[in-house]
Formats: structure tokens, C-alpha cells, sequence
């Protein structure tokens, strides 16, 4: 039904009148009289604003002719949300007459506009005046909220439902590339560890050895053939730190021992970057009932990262102690401590995310000891799992990035004595 009003009608303050008694149904003639002389008839174009959201409201209005839309913007960005439409004989922008602060919404015109604008004071004071049209006034913003609420339910509904189906589409596609990682990895490990064989037989044949020429590129096959070796396992460990698949096979671990056997397997690298390794208070920790194995790659990865990230003559101290921890118990607790690059607070969690690595990281450099040196992101995950399966905590400590001055990081781990059962 078109409940549109021809301008000509409301060109007089009796027509004005008029046009308001439906609207505010039950207000005394005085009142009406005093909203009719103050209401100032006004035309819009299609498109123009009549309420801007955040803006103090100086007047509501009541529209005469044509439609408007209240649309409200999202927080997070540019767009916006329809909220409803209004017609003629509806008024829209009292609601921020009536609180303190600005426009809840925007009205925008959505064809040729005709409304009656009535200011603040005037409608306030014969509000004031009529209990009755408060009330009215009130039931109306009521119902207002209702249905908001109700389309802001449907659509809060629809989106979940939408996210739901791009989370199961995510995670299957994120279990189909798992399973081709994982299984890439298995089929290339054996032919890479009979490559590697052979290699290490060439190394060590007496043609070779005699042959100066020759020494130089085995080494560097052996050397590649190696580090090739080690990025396929630490995918299949990767592979097993996401589906839950590390198994723990306990005995006493000696960590002073693990420490030093992982700097000794760094001892070139220290020599040729001038790097200082460096351990304190492991010798005072008992044994540790852990998997020898996983224990040795947790701590490789996070020493391995430490050197990675700080820059030639830098320092990495590895420092253990006993501490009691609430939910854990009695803890080993070892910190791997370096002079460092540092790492950003928004990057302190991210840092333990598969593949995921800190700053523009060299994709080819030559070696993954090389000082932010390339590599697959996956060390960080496999001591978090490691960790995680032996029942304790890790988290990472910095007080922010900066290759100038060089903050440091620290990795704390703590892990808890069980009781043999």
C-alpha cells in the first residue's frame, strides 16, 4: 500500500498539523501545534544523507515522501550492514535525541525525499509533556531492537553455517596436503638414504681421497644428501606431532649430556660464525625419564634456532634448574637463551606454527646454521610437540624484533618427572 503524501499537503502549519495527528496518536493540541510550527518541511535527493552514524542528532524526521535506508557500518572495516527501510509516516533519527552520544545508524535517501524535520528542543520538551507518547515512543524502539536482534540472529546463523562449511572444506584440504607431505616424505626418504650410502662409500674411497679434485664435490653431495635426509625427517615428525602420533618410550635421560652431544654437533658452525655455546645448572638436574630420541630432536631444534637467528660472534646459553609448577610438579625446567634478532609479541605464539618463520628468512641459503638461514619452519613445531607428549610446557620469551640493536629471545621448557607406573 503507498502511504506516500503529496507535498502540497503539508504546506501549511494546519497541514502540517494534520499529517502529525496519526503519528503522534493521543497528543494534546497544544503539543501538536507546537511540533507543527517548529517542523520545517525539506526536500532530498536520492542518495543524500540525512543522518551520518557517529554524528550528534540535532532533529528527528518524519518522511513524507519517498524511502530511506539505515544502514550501520561494520568496525572492522568499510562496509555496511542493512538494518531496515522506512516509508512514509515513519520517523527515524530520534533515537539519538533521546541518549547521549552520537547516530546509532546512517539514513540514507534511496529515491527523491520529502520530510518534516523537527529539532531537538522542541521535540524534547513536549515529550516531556506526554507520558503517553514516551511510551509509544519506547514500544516503537522496542520493537525496533526485536527485530534487529532477530535479523542479527538469521545472519549470525547463516554466517556460522557458511564457516562451518569453509572450515570442513580447510580441513580437508589441509589433511590432503598432510597426507601428500607425508607420504612424498616416506617415498623420498629411502631412494635420498641409499643416495646418502653410496655417497658416504665414495667418501671414503681410496680414488677419492687420493684425487684433490674429487674430495670437494663428494663432500658437498654427502653434505646436501644429509640435509636433504633431515628436512624428510622432520616431516614424517611433523607429521606425527599433528595427527598425535608420537609414542614415548621412556629411560633416563642425562640433558647435560644431550646438550653437550648437540653442541658438538655444532661445533663447525660455532667455529666459522664465532659463535659462543655455552651451558650452566644442567649438571645439577637429575635424570630425566623422556624418549632419549625425541629429546635429542627437541633440543636440537631449539639450539638449531637460536643459532639461526643470531647474528657471527653472537652467544646461546642453554641453562637448567628445578622448579615447581602448578598442574605439573616437580619440573626439569631448561632454557635455551640467545643474542639474537628477538622476535615481535604479535609473533611469540605464530613462531610455534608449522612452516612458519620469522622475517624474510633466506629461501636459498646454503646451510640452515646460516645466520637466518633457509629452512622448512617446522623445527619450533616438532619441540612443541615433543614437549607437549612428554606432558610439559614451552613457550617463547623476547622483548621484541630488531636486527640493530639484537634483543635476544628465550625458550623456556619445562617438563615434569612422572612416576614410573
Amino acid at each position: 500500500m503507498d502511504n506516500s503524501i503529496s507535498v502540497s499537503q503539508v504546506n501549511t502549519q494546519e497541514d502540517v498539523k494534520e499529517f502529525l495527528r496519526p503519528i503522534f496518536f493521543g497528543l494534546a493540541e497544544e503539543d501538536l501545534d507546537e511540533l507543527a510550527q517548529t517542523a520545517i518541511v525539506r526536500s532530498f535527493p536520492a542518495g543524500a544523507v540525512l543522518c551520518q552514524e557517529g554524528e550528534e542528532g540535532d532533529a528527528l524526521y518524519i518522511i513524507v515522501q519517498g524511502h530511506v535506508d539505515i544502514v550501520k557500518q561494520f568496525l572492522d572495516d568499510e562496509s555496511e550492514r542493512f538494518l531496515r527501510s522506512s516509508g512514509p509516516g515513519e520517523v527515524v533519527g530520534e533515537m539519538a535525541l533521546l541518549q547521549e552520544g552520537g547516530r546509532t545508524a546512517t539514513v540514507r535517501a534511496v529515491e527523491p525525499l520529502t520530510v518534516l524535520e523537527i529539532g531537538r528542543d522542541s521535540f524534547l520538551t513536549v515529550l516531556g509533556r506526554s507520558p503517553s507518547l514516551s511510551v509509544r515512543i519506547l514500544v516503537r524502539l522496542t520493537g525496533r531492537l526485536r527485530d534487529a536482534d532477530r535479523q542479527a540472529i538469521t545472519d549470525l546463523s547463516q554466517a556460522n553455517k557458511e564457516l562451518t562449511r569453509a572450515l570442513r572444506q580447510l580441513e580437508r584440504m589441509d589433511q590432503a596436503k598432510s597426507d601428500f607431505i607425508q607420504v612424498s616424505a616416506h617415498e623420498l626418504r629411502t631412494p635420498v638414504a641409499a643416495l646418502m650410502g653410496y655417497a658416504q662409500m665414495m667418501q671414503y674411497n681410496s680414488t677419492v681421497q687420493e684425487d684433490p679434485g674429487l674430495q670437494p664435490l663428494v663432500e658437498g653431495v654427502v653434505t646436501s644428501t644429509k640435509r636433504l635426509h633431515r628436512v624428510f625427517n622432520s616431516i614424517l615428525d611433523v607429521s606425527r606431532v599433528v595427527t598425535g602420533g608420537i609414542e614415548i618410550h621412556r629411560s633416563p635421560v642425562n640433558i647435560l649430556v644431550v646438550i653437550e652431544g648437540i653442541f658438538l654437533e655444532f661445533k663447525q658452525v660455532q667455529e666459522e660464525r664465532d659463535l659462543t655455546l655455552e651451558q650452566e645448572g644442567l649438571a645439577d638436574l637429575p635424570f630425566y625419564p623422556g624418549d632419549p630420541d625425541l629429546m635429542y630432536k627437541m633440543f636440537y631444534h631449539l639450539v638449531n634456532n637460536a643459532i639461526k637467528y643470531t647474528p657471527d660472534g653472537g652467544r646461546i646459553a642453554v641453562t637448567g634448574r628445578m622448579v615447581d609448577v602448578p598442574n605439573l610438579g616437580r619440573c626439569a625446567q631448561v632454557a635455551v637463551e640467545d643474542t639474537g634478532i628477538g622476535i615481535a609479541s604479535q609473533e611469540l605464539d605464530l613462531i610455534f606454527e608449522k612452516f612458519y618463520r620469522i622475517g624474510e628468512v633466506a629461501l636459498h641459503s646454503s646451510g640452515t646454521t646460516s645466520f637466518k638461514g633457509g629452512g622448512p619452519g617446522l623445527g619450533l613445531t616438532i619441540a612443541q610437540g615433543v614437549v607437549l607428549a612428554h606432558g610439559g610446557r614451552i613457550w617463547a620469551e623476547s622483548p621484541g624484533c630488531d636486527e640493530e640493536t639484537c634483543p635476544g629471545s628465550r625458550f623456556v621448557v619445562q617438563l615434569p618427572y612422572v612416576e614410573e607406573a
